[in-house]
């Protein structure tokens, strides 16, 4: 699990939502963001504007919030003058906070993992507005030495997760069943909380492999990732999905699903692109929803969560 001091190093360096009810007000039509205190009589205290609504898009902490930030610059302009209010961009410790929050209503609009933005979906009605491309490669990593591509040298160690809630860890560990190899009885999981952390599982031998999104691979240090290679490409899983609170009116979610799409062809996109490695976000369809299905129960247990 991730430290409590790496945590609150990734709260640092996010913006964390802490304005919801300022912005609801604000998006959701309840009434003005704040009042300005008005002097009383034969005083001299100056008047206080009223605080602006914030916009906050919650974005899957799939890699670091360093990372998450600077990519997610270009969106964050782009929303913040199309939709003429203050935009933050926020994120979490991990998987499981994350949805949690994103359950909660914390963000205004989120970029989610697959599986767990169907369970929002299902279990709290945030509104699916658009998907990334390209889809997503789930990949087997082991060191550069390692020259044994089986997946039989899992047996009797264990396999190093990066994020055990993931749609991607929870396909691979599926497609291991596949190959013979059962979690619990033939290997188990540890959880590499960092870089460091999986480095050292799999230099010790104890963890011949790791299962990550390419996404993930390609955030990986320079220095790490050319002691890796990957071993087995087992999917290619849909892209995050895109989705809007639904206490957001229903012409703001509308709103933000035109923007969405437009925001490929604009020059905040393409920057954003450029940052980040997507290609596309285009909108979302059933067979999108539905694809991720198999696992909804699956993941309210990884989280947690009752269906």
């Amino acid at each position: 699990m991730i430290s409590s001091a790496i945590a609150r190093h990734r709260r640092s360096l996010v913006r964390l939502a802490a304005v919801w009810s300022t912005a609801a007000a604000g998006l959701l039509g309840i009434g003005a963001a704040a009042q300005a205190q008005v002097p009383a009589p034969n005083t001299t205290a100056t008047q206080t504007a009223p605080t602006a609504p914030v916009f906050t898009i919650g974005v899957l902490p799939n890699v670091s919030a360093r990372l998450i930030l600077s990519s997610y610059q270009p969106m964050r302009e782009y929303f913040e003058r199309e939709l003429k209010q203050r935009v933050e961009i926020a994120t979490a410790p991990d998987f499981r906070s994350f949805s949690e929050q994103t359950l909660k209503g914390e963000y205004q609009m989120v970029i989610i993992a697959p599986n767990l933005g169907r369970v929002a979906q299902l279990d709290a009605q945030w509104d699916p507005l658009a998907i990334y491309e390209p889809r997503i490669p789930g990949v087997a990593v082991s060191l550069a030495t390692n020259a044994d591509n089986s997946p039989a040298q899992l047996k009797g160690k264990a396999l190093a997760l990066a994020n055990p809630q993931s749609l991607v860890a929870l396909v691979g560990l599926q497609w291991l069943r596949t190959q013979g190899l059962q979690v619990g009885s033939d290997f188990n999981t540890v959880v590499a909380a960092n870089d460091d952390s999986l480095g050292a599982m799999l230099r010790s031998g104890e963890t011949p492999w790791a299962i990550m999104s390419m996404g993930e691979f390609r955030a990986k240090p320079e220095g790490l990732r050319q002691s890796l290679r990957i071993v087995h490409e087992f999917a290619r899983l849909p892209g995050f999905y895109v989705m809007g609170n639904p206490k957001l009116l229903a012409p703001v979610r509308q709103r933000l699903r035109s923007l969405m799409l437009q925001f490929p062809t604009t020059d905040d996109g393409k920057r954003f692109f450029a940052l980040s490695g997507f290609a596309n976000i285009r909108e979302i369809t059933d067979a999108d929803l539905k694809f991720v299905d198999p696992f909804n129960d699956i993941t309210r247990k990884a989280l947690n969560l009752r269906p």
